[in-house]
């Protein structure tokens, strides 16, 4: 029996950047590109460096006559009811009800789908990450904000998506900074990266001066890496900080716990990935829990890091016997090649790249 060399499209949407990749059969990333993010742009010319970067996987999937099965595509925001164009990207608005689907299915004849970036990284853990084996599973991500998938009995919770998404209006306090939603003690306002530099602010309105602040004062960029790195260095500022959000965090999942009953809690995000600190916090009020779902919970980091929406979002094209992950190994190294696109069953076509406002008009 000969290897599956065919490969899926994974397009995750971000802030500054979109990363298109080629992910075979095991969930390995074979190839990558990045193109910018242009906001405050029309549809066009906001399309324009995501379709150039899919030509050019494409084209490399060709060369290695590596089949393409579908492409998927993550996105920051929400989708309408019929899954197939965005509802509301809050930093692409000009995207907002735009037949996303409709457009790259026409272009390279290939099968679509479109998933929210929390959505589609729950996916990803499920299928080969810390979610194998369960069925019934609860992904809490911290980045910017605080967002959260659930599958019920290995199947995407639609039902549950509205609330879900919403996760960071959830209150875990009955004080606290006052919500964009109006509301006290929300928990976005309580461990959002947010949150984190007004703890740190007011340890500087406070006086205390550690090796964190003389490093933002030398104007090195507040990032979830640089409070890790001094809290492991037990900077007493990056500490509190660390012991405050993992108070707060612990109370959301317990919230969650109670609200979900997931087999497995599954943490993620670059508030999670950069260290035990808080997993360890959370592990220990877990265990000292008199709540017998809050021991018995398995509570576990993410395993596909930043690339869990990336995977995630092409899970539905992947074979289904393939759930094990081989060992990571470095990404192809990019190739110039020639435009082409190749379709699944081996059907391989050579085709002409056409402007994107001409796709548009």
């Amino acid at each position: 029996m000969s290897r599956d060399r065919s490969v899926a499209v994974g397009i995750e949407v971000g802030g500054n950047k979109a990363t298109v990749a080629l992910i075979d059969a095991h969930g390995l990333v074979r190839h990558r590109c990045y193109a910018k993010t242009l906001r405050g742009r029309l549809v066009a010319p906001t399309l324009d460096p995501y379709i150039r970067a899919v030509d050019m996987i494409l084209a490399h999937a060709h060369a290695e006559r590596w089949p393409v099965r579908g492409i998927g595509v993550s996105i920051p925001g929400m989708l309408d009811q019929s899954e197939r164009r965005p509802l509301q990207i809050p930093i692409l608005p000009a995207l907002n009800g735009f037949p996303l689907c409709d457009l790259l299915e026409n272009r390279y004849q290939s099968p679509v789908r479109l998933l929210v970036d929390v959505d589609a990284a729950i996916l990803g853990e499920q299928r080969f990450g810390a979610g194998r084996g369960f069925h019934n599973l609860l992904y809490l991500t911290v980045n910017a904000v605080v967002g959260a998938a659930l599958v019920v009995d290995g199947q995407l919770e639609q039902s549950a998506l509205r609330y879900t998404g919403h996760i960071c209006h959830l209150p875990v306090a009955t004080s606290g900074p006052r919500c964009s939603c109006g509301k006290l003690g929300c928990i976005n306002t309580l461990i959002s990266i947010d949150a984190m530099q007004k703890m740190v602010q007011r340890a500087w309105r406070r006086g205390e001066e550690t090796q964190l602040m003389q490093r933002l004062l030398n104007r090195e960029y507040f990032s979830h890496s640089l409070l890790a790195e001094e809290a492991l260095r037990g900077d007493s500022v990056a500490l509190q900080v660390y012991s405050e959000v993992g108070r707060w965090l612990s109370a959301a999942v317990m919230r969650f716990i109670d609200l979900f009953d997931p087999n497995v809690l599954i943490l993620g995000g670059d508030v999670l990935c950069t260290g035990d600190l808080l997993l360890t916090q959370i592990h220990q009020l877990l265990a000292a829990s008199t709540i017998p779902s809050h021991r018995q919970i398995a509570v576990l980091p993410a395993n596909l890091g930043s690339d869990a929406a990336l995977i995630g979002a092409v899970v539905s094209f992947l074979p289904a016997s393939f759930g094990k992950r081989r060992p990571r190994r470095p990404d192809v190294a990019d190739t110039p090649v020639p435009p082409a696109v190749g379709l699944p069953e081996r059907q391989i076509i050579y085709w002409k790249p056409e402007p994107v406002r001409d796709i548009l008009a």
